[in-house]
């Protein structure tokens, strides 16, 4: 027959290593002290879902200080801070209502123009399998899309890989060069037939985005 376990609670008892008590001055302690600790602690609201509304989506768009360039460097950079963006963030503020985007397309929210008043601009980042674009587009207040433009990247052609670099001025001035990089990284030269070989761009107070 299995014998009865003894309870106790004097702490000075010794038993033995072969005890058969429990100690439940032991458990009593232990419980008390997790119910003063939950007293303790702060109990945190779990995170609300971000809704889909135009001022959450200007959000994920913190302003940079200027001059900024973009570089090949810069998406590495960002991606250690910035998450990604659903597709559906895109159709609701940026895309158009025919745009078809695939399982391999990928957007990241980079920044945005400090110090415009009446309207906002911002840079998203947008991977499919043919390269990479930098997209500057601006807003009313209201949401509504004023204008919008590539300003770097990188685009895969049948002759080779091809990058635009991008200096963004303190007088929203975007300065974009293209380049032909070659199969070791580096720049190489490309015919002067090749289009946006060289571009300027300008913000103008409206939020439009003026070739200069």
């Amino acid at each position: 027959m299995k014998p009865k376990k003894i309870y106790h609670k004097d702490p000075e008892h010794k038993c033995g290593p072969n005890c058969d008590h429990n100690h439940i001055d032991k458990q009593i302690e232990d419980l008390q002290n997790f119910k003063e600790d939950k007293v303790k602690v702060k109990i945190i609201p779990e995170k609300e879902a971000n809704l889909i509304t135009f001022s959450n989506f200007i959000n994920f768009f913190p302003p940079v200080e200027l001059p900024f360039t973009i570089t090949s460097d810069t998406q590495r950079l960002l991606s250690l801070n910035n998450d990604p963006l659903s597709a559906e963030w895109l159709f609701n503020f940026v895309l158009g209502k025919d745009d078809i985007i695939d399982e391999y397309t990928e957007y990241i929210a980079c920044f945005s123009i400090p110090d415009t008043k009446d309207f906002f601009a911002i840079v998203y980042w947008e991977a499919c399998l043919e390269g990479s674009t930098y997209y500057l587009t601006t807003f009313s207040k209201s949401g509504i899309v004023i204008d919008k433009s590539k300003i770097a990247g990188t685009n895969y052609k049948d002759d080779g890989l091809y990058q635009m670099v991008c200096t963004i001025s303190p007088g929203w001035l975007f300065s974009c060069v293209e380049g032909k990089i070659d199969e070791k990284g580096n720049p190489a030269p490309i015919s002067s037939e090749e289009e946006h070989l060289y571009k300027s761009l300008q913000l103008s107070g409206d939020g439009e985005i003026v070739p200069i």
